[in-house]
């Protein structure tokens, strides 16, 4: 009977044995997935956080474009605004009615009138010979009109 036990108990263990490596294989193996799983989510996650970190270097990168496009149309800006204060003031210098006076004296010759130069036009006569010549046009007009009254009556 002992050597039946010994042999019970021998494949007993044998049994065991099979049954407890299986159990040892498998949790390896989940163990396995879970680091692939893990890894996977890693990467994933990392991937999302570099996708963020380019698309705000990219946002710098225009932000800074354009600061330095401002920068550009301050200058060109203040060159114009030199530019325009210069010309006016070339051109108060140009209207300055003592410049057009000493260019005229030099260069065209021309110099102020004399008492003997002066002409005074009478401005009157004209205006009444005007308003004569209007009223003997309207004369004319109305014995032209009673003429052809008359005409028309016979």
């Amino acid at each position: 009977m002992l050597v039946a036990k010994k042999d019970l108990e021998y494949y007993h263990t044998e049994e065991i044995q099979p049954q407890e490596e299986q159990k040892r294989r498998t949790k390896p193996r989940r163990k396995r997935k879970s680091k692939a799983a893990s890894k996977l989510s890693a990467i994933g996650i990392s991937m999302v956080v570099l996708a963020i970190c380019l698309f705000i270097l990219y946002g710098y990168t225009n932000i800074t474009k354009i600061r330095l496009e401002i920068t550009e149309l301050e200058k060109h800006k203040a060159e114009l605004m030199k530019e325009k204060e210069d010309l006016v003031a070339e051109l108060v210098a140009v209207k300055s009615s003592t410049r057009i006076e000493e260019e005229a004296m030099v260069k065209l010759g021309m110099d102020y009138a004399t008492e003997e130069q002066i002409v005074y036009v009478d401005v009157r006569d004209t205006d009444l010979e005007a308003e004569d010549t209007t009223d003997e046009a309207m004369l004319l007009s109305h014995f032209k009109k009673i003429f052809s009254l008359m005409s028309s009556l016979f």
